[in-house]
């Protein structure tokens, strides 16, 4: 089932793990957000919260889905075009918009397993263990 608003229509064998729109794989910067596939910094931190919810590359709304169809609830800018980690000394960072950065996967450590399977064992078993 299709639906039109915070994304494009995705449906059927066309989504992601997530139901969202398929996308390249990688991960944005804490302060971006996921949008038809590409890295923006995060509406809400371009707007002071203002209009939280991006609808387009330019503009951000203060709803979600088809309630940004009404003008009176965007912002267009052209500085809303633009990447998270503005600041960032590392002059490989990236600015701009972008894909999502592929991110070396790292072995996990014995300590993150033994936590993992903890969340997995039964409140009461848990307690019962002491």
């Amino acid at each position: 089932r299709g639906a039109v608003g915070k994304h494009m229509l995705c449906n059927g064998f066309d989504v992601a793990g997530d139901g969202s729109c398929p996308y390249k794989p990688g991960a944005c910067f804490r302060d971006e957000e996921l949008y038809e596939g590409v890295c923006y910094k995060r509406c809400r931190l371009l707007t002071n919260g203002a209009f939280p919810h991006r609808f387009a590359a330019e503009t951000c709304c203060k709803e979600e889905g088809l309630g940004c169809l009404d003008v009176q609830n965007d912002r267009t800018s052209e500085s809303f075009d633009v990447g998270g980690a503005t600041g960032d000394p590392d002059p490989s960072t990236p600015w701009r918009a972008h894909t999502p950065l592929q991110v070396p996967r790292e072995e996990p450590r014995l300590e993150d397993e033994i936590q993992m399977k903890a969340l997995l064992v039964p409140r009461r078993l848990r307690a019962s263990l002491g």
